[in-house]
């Protein structure tokens, strides 16, 4: 509660020096020490998976403003394994200079995985560098050290929340299920980050 209490003081000062004397405290709250953060409960994966679900409830709204529709059901895709290793790849590449074209997509063509997907490699490697040379250092960094994000089991824990929010039936499907309702094809644009999103 002391904690929470100095937190609000700057918004809530004559209540908060209340509520501090209230707890016993001589002094005013005003000349308290700010509290410190335990850097040992940052949880990078959380507040990125946090993210995450800001960011498609965001371009869900955004589609639906610009459809102009009221959604019965809301779909989500969410992308490849092959996709996320392009990812991460071009992200490491990335940490370390601005990459060039040819030699990155040669680099990614190394990979087996990659290889099978060649034609849609070269498509989409330049077009990720380029979202990804825009992003901060701390940004970059931040990802790295996640690795890949569980994208669906991240909308999997909010799809309750997302129904409510637009008050339409929420379906997960990850990009590569062959069992996925896909009727306009959408799945296939699903990038790490961005899972593609079909609205009815």
């Amino acid at each position: 509660l002391k904690i929470w209490v100095r937190l609000l003081a700057p918004f809530a000062p004559h209540m908060c020096e209340e509520i501090w004397s209230l707890l016993g405290e001589m002094s005013f709250i005003s000349l308290a020490s700010w509290p410190k953060p335990d850097e040992k409960l940052v949880d990078i994966r959380s507040e990125e998976s946090e993210n995450f679900s800001k960011s498609v409830m965001e371009d869900t709204q955004n589609i639906i403003r610009a459809t102009k529709t009221t959604p019965s059901k809301i779909c989500y895709y969410t992308s490849a394994p092959w996709k996320w290793k392009l990812y991460l790849m071009v992200l490491e590449k990335a940490s370390e200079g601005k990459p060039e074209t040819s030699t990155l997509i040669r680099e990614l063509l190394k990979e087996t995985e990659l290889r099978e997907h060649a034609k849609e490699v070269a498509n989409i490697a330049p077009k990720v560098a380029e979202e990804i040379m825009k992003m901060s250092e701390e940004k970059i960094k931040t990802q790295l050290n996640i690795g890949a994000l569980e994208e669906y089991e991240i909308l999997k824990n909010t799809k309750d929340f997302l129904s409510k929010e637009f008050n339409a039936e929420i379906h997960l499907f990850t990009e590569d299920d062959p069992k996925r309702y896909d009727p306009k094809q959408r799945a296939k644009l699903a990038k790490p980050y961005r899972p593609a999103i079909f609205i009815e």
